[in-house]
């Protein structure tokens, strides 16, 4: 296989990135105040797992809002939610978890440390790629309505919040430490794993544990922003698999509910024989293969 140390373009994927996070999280001066912001527009999602608590946001995460609506006295159904993740979705898939998510770039950022082994992926990886869907099931939807008081996810493992909330409001906020307890290290020590992974292993918690990326996953093959593979152009050099942040070989999974649509594979394919295209034209033929009906635009 190829190695992949150097994709041209990156820099410009990590800027964005970084312009959606501040799209996302305009108010940074909260960060210094130690408040959260409770805005008119706290009351929309915002597409990426990007917390409520954050002091900067002006949105909420569809996850933290999901569970919200199911872990009241009286759950309610969550019509808005799902409208939105079902939007999302079939627009994007998981192009969301490769340019808008908060804590995808950061572990972008912390992968670019240098290590002197970088892991591209393992045989119990394809194992452990289930448990987001089990995060899902039972944190996310089965267990917050069994328990209607407890947002188990965002409680117990989300690495986002408490980075991006839990961290920077008990630094400013005197009562709030006063008040660290168990849970607060259970989660700070959920969040350094996973940012140690994230040195050896580029995007750990996207790959295995994050319940956004598993829904955003399962309208890949569906998706306007859809990878377009030519087999006859490929001279199979691996430069593809080795630029895969996640892990899978992009010629053959193409439409995985594990791509992130990051396009790195296309930036360094020599033939051009992968690119990343917005439009219906986009199909699908039944033995898995791309066709385009009608022409495309290429991002």
């Amino acid at each position: 296989m190829a190695k992949a140390k150097h994709v041209k373009g990156e820099w410009k994927r990590l800027t964005v990135q970084a312009a959606m996070f501040l799209l996302q999280n305009p108010k940074l001066q909260n960060f210094f105040l130690g408040t959260i912001d409770t805005g008119k527009t706290k009351v929309v999602c915002a597409p990426g797992l990007n917390c409520y608590s954050c002091p900067a946001a002006i949105g909420a995460c569809p996850i933290g809002a999901l569970q919200n609506a199911l872990s009241k006295q009286k759950p309610s159904f969550p019509f808005y939610v799902l409208g939105f993740l079902l939007l999302f979705g079939m627009l994007f898939g998981r192009w969301i978890c490769g340019w808008v998510c908060p804590f995808g770039l950061v572990q972008d950022l912390v992968h670019r440390i240098p290590f002197p082994k970088k892991i591209a992926s393992f045989r119990l990886e394809r194992v452990l790629r289930f448990l987001k869907y089990a995060v899902l099931a039972l944190l996310v939807v089965l267990l917050p309505l069994l328990d209607s008081l407890v947002p188990y996810f965002c409680k117990y493992l989300c690495p986002s919040g408490t980075l991006f909330g839990a961290i920077p409001l008990t630094l400013t906020n005197p009562q709030l430490r006063a008040q660290v307890g168990p849970l607060f290290f259970w989660k700070l020590g959920v969040l350094v794993a996973l940012l140690l992974l994230s040195v050896p292993i580029s995007r750990p918690f996207c790959r295995w544990l994050c319940p956004l990326g598993a829904i955003y996953g399962l309208f890949n093959r569906f998706a306007l922003v859809q990878l377009r593979y030519d087999e006859p152009t490929c001279v199979h050099c691996g430069a593809c698999e080795a630029a895969c942040p996640m892990g899978i070989d992009p010629k053959k999974q193409y439409a995985s509910t594990e791509c992130i649509r990051c396009s790195r594979c296309a930036r360094v394919c020599p033939k051009g024989s992968l690119a990343l295209r917005f439009g219906i034209g986009t199909k699908y033929a039944a033995d898995g293969s791309q066709a385009d009906s009608h022409k495309n635009s290429t991002m």
